[in-house]
């Protein structure tokens, strides 16, 4: 069996196996793959933008036996995509604001109520943003350490339901307050919001707007800060 990394072992465990699962950009089909041989899955599709990567996935695949089991389709996102049995969708290894566009394009994720399994790599503030205002909810998330860094995986779902959140939520998400590499994810992301918000204030360009973002960076690490030390 493929020996995934932390990440896409976590998007792995948020799968539902119901129906089709759908791994987009999935570059040599690892995850794929695992979905079948692990029992998770009884049908795959494998997508990808490129011919390239995509064309890796297939000799995989076939390597390992599982044509019949996974289909290849070459998709700018889910564009190319039928929904007919669609259960799942992971979306990993991307930035939050491309996934964000991914999702935005696939109106059938919110009629089908597909699961949704986004892994992040940058900005998955923007991510939990567009899913707050968009009707989508986060069922559950959580932090993974994948050297050197620390990410998060979502797993979300469309409600119909109005979802009202503070401003400071965007970074923090579903994450567990109790659970220390969630703790340590979340401190990190205090961090990074105060030190850019020094920045902005340290900038040669003293305009009221870059000031005003710079202080409202500060004020979001702290908030977040502050409820870790509660």
């Amino acid at each position: 069996m493929i020996n995934l990394d932390n990440r896409l072992k976590q998007c792995a465990e948020f799968v539902s196996g119901k129906g089709c699962a759908v791994d987009v950009g999935t570059d040599h089909a690892y995850l794929a793959v695992y979905l079948i041989t692990s029992g998770i899955c009884k049908k795959v599709i494998a997508c990808d933008l490129r011919e390239g990567p995509l064309q890796s996935a297939k000799a995989h695949i076939h390597n390992e036996g599982l044509d019949g089991t996974i289909q290849t389709v070459l998709s700018d996102g889910l564009d190319n995509i039928s929904p007919d049995g669609v259960s799942d969708i992971i979306i990993a290894g991307m930035g939050g604001e491309l996934i964000a566009r991914i999702i935005s394009r696939a109106e059938w994720i919110k009629k089908n109520k597909v699961n949704l399994i986004l892994q992040p790599m940058t900005k998955a503030s923007d991510l939990r943003k567009y899913l707050f205002e968009n009707g989508f909810i986060i069922n559950s998330e959580k932090a993974v350490r994948s050297e050197p860094f620390i990410y998060s995986v979502i797993n979300a779902q469309y409600s119909e339901a109005f979802v009202t959140y503070e401003d400071y939520e965007i970074y923090i998400g579903g994450l567990d307050f109790n659970n220390k590499l969630d703790r340590e994810y979340l401190q990190n992301q205090a961090n990074r919001l105060i030190i850019a918000g020094q920045g902005m204030l340290r900038s040669e360009n003293k305009s009221d707007n870059i000031i005003n973002k710079g202080k409202e960076k500060i004020r979001l690490g702290n908030i977040i800060s502050n409820k870790l030390k509660t």
